[in-house]
Formats: C-alpha cells, structure tokens, sequence
C-alpha cells in the first residue's frame, strides 16, 4: 500500500517526520502551520517564491530525485505581458523543500491542492474521528504522546474494519444495523 498524501495534525508531527516520510516514501504530509511559525524572509508575501518583480512564481511540481521544487513565472498574469524585464525575466527557480519542510514538503503549503486539503478534507476527516472517538468509547481518554495516539489509531481502524466487515456479511439493512450495533457494543473500550 502507498499513501501520496496524508492530511496531519501539527501536534503530533515534526519536521523532522515529514522530512523521513518525503525521502523515504515520497508522501506529501500537509499540515496547519503555527500562528508564532515565521516563514522565511523571502516568502513572507506569498509563502512561495517571486519573481524581481514581486509577482508570486507558479509551483509546476515536486522531483523526488533532484528534491526540488519548480517554479515557473505564470505568463498569464496581467503584470507580466506589461514588465520591463519581460524577455530577460528568468523563466524557472528550483527550491528545496528542505528550508521549511511545513511550507515546503512535496506539496508546498501554499497550492491549491494543499489549501484545499487543509479547509474542506481535513475538516471532514475530524469528524469521522470524533464520532469513532464517541462510538468507542474513547471520548473519555486523552492521548497525550504520539506513540499511544498511534497505537489508539491503529485500534480504532482496526475497529472500523471489522464493523465493515459484519456489514458485507449482512444482507439486509435492517440486520446490518443489528450486527453494527451489536459489533460496536462489543468493540468499545472500557477505560
């Protein structure tokens, strides 16, 4: 199995780990960035690079090999067709992720992608874990080390397989609402 993407939580994430996930696997690792986390001096005004000019560069992708980031001036922008360096204006910039893993991991922070992810998945991906949380029992418990919020995962996916799994067997809603709450009843934890 291959994960492309994982949609985080800042707490329990470091630098450091998405750094490990990006060299190892190529896995993007997205994540919220803390209000007192400054970018870096040169991306401050539009969290990625600009041109002479101060017009943001487009982001054209990840190469995991050279791991950099590519950069293009958007030949679209209105300022562009107008700019006196228009001709002469460097066409490509290449960063590495490595000046800001949070900002600039395989996707940078700053896409559309990456925005996109954080305000509409993310949000419903919380969900689904606070109903886990309250059907298991676990509302009650509080995680506060990535080790045991991992195990704690791993439990509650585990969980939600097999609850999938007496759902298939079921041929009826009826029974399969059955089944889901007999199965559920059992797969609480007592803490």
């Amino acid at each position: 199995m291959r994960i492309d993407i994982a949609v985080a939580d800042m707490g329990y994430i470091s630098s450091d780990h998405k750094k490990e996930l990006r060299d190892q696997f190529q896995t993007a690792v997205i994540t919220r960035i803390r209000e007192n986390m400054l970018a870096a001096e040169e991306y401050v005004d539009h969290g990625c690079p600009e041109c002479p000019e101060g017009i943001p560069l487009t982001w054209d992708g990840y190469d995991p090999e050279t791991e950099t980031h590519r950069y293009i001036a958007p030949m679209e922008h209105a300022a562009c067709k107008l700019c006196r360096l228009q001709g002469s204006c460097y066409q490509e910039v290449s960063i590495s992720p490595q000046i800001d893993e949070h900002r600039f991991g395989v996707i940078p922070l700053h896409t559309k992608v990456a925005q996109r992810l954080l305000q509409q998945i993310r949000p419903q991906v919380e969900r689904g874990f606070e109903n886990d949380k309250n059907k298991l029992s676990l509302n009650r418990f509080f995680a506060n080390s990535l080790e045991m919020a991992k195990i704690i995962g791993y439990l509650a996916d585990a969980c939600r397989l097999l609850l999938l799994f007496a759902e298939m067997k079921t041929n009826t809603k009826a029974k399969a609402k059955r089944v889901m709450k007999e199965a559920y009843t059992q797969l609480s934890f007592d803490l």
